[in-house]
């Protein structure tokens, strides 16, 4: 009998997806640049936007640090997390995630970060979030059933 592994994923797919996403965007505004002329405040706005992102990911590391949990999806969950900014979004890192690549798409004038943006979010929903809360059902039951009908998957 084959022993279920205590974590929701043995490969850490938000990080690869984002980066990978990020990457490409990058390279397909240099191959094919998608240039737009954004006023000066709307590029401001994409760095603050990006700063938002940062926040937002801090303030969910320092949520589950103080919860005694794992931060990668690699590791082994011991309790959820319904505090902080957790009780916003079930994903916020996989939010700030998202709005960074947002953010970085205005900051740059580049909309292949909004496109990037958008597959990164559907990818990781499907082969991160998905599995985790399967795997956060299995482990956690009835808590995080009530936890996620609660609080919605990303706002």
């Amino acid at each position: 009998m084959k022993e279920q592994r205590d974590a929701s994923s043995a490969f850490p797919w938000p990080p690869a997806i984002y980066g990978t996403a990020a990457l490409l965007a990058w390279a397909l505004g240099h191959v094919a640049p998608a240039q737009l002329t954004l006023p000066a405040g709307m590029r401001w706005a994409g760095w603050a936007l990006v700063a938002l992102a940062a926040a937002i990911a801090g303030a969910a590391e320092i949520s589950f640090l103080r919860a005694g949990t794992a931060t990668l999806p690699t590791s082994p969950t011991t309790a959820i997390v319904e505090t902080g900014i957790f009780r916003f979004s079930r994903n916020p890192m996989y939010l700030a995630m998202t709005l960074a690549l947002i953010g970085l798409g205005v900051a740059l004038s580049q909309p292949w970060f909004w496109a990037a943006a958008l597959i990164a979010a559907r990818l990781v929903t499907r082969f991160a979030i998905e599995r985790e809360e399967a795997y956060l059902t299995r482990k956690f039951g009835a808590a995080y059933l009530a936890y996620s009908a609660r609080v919605r998957r990303w706002l």
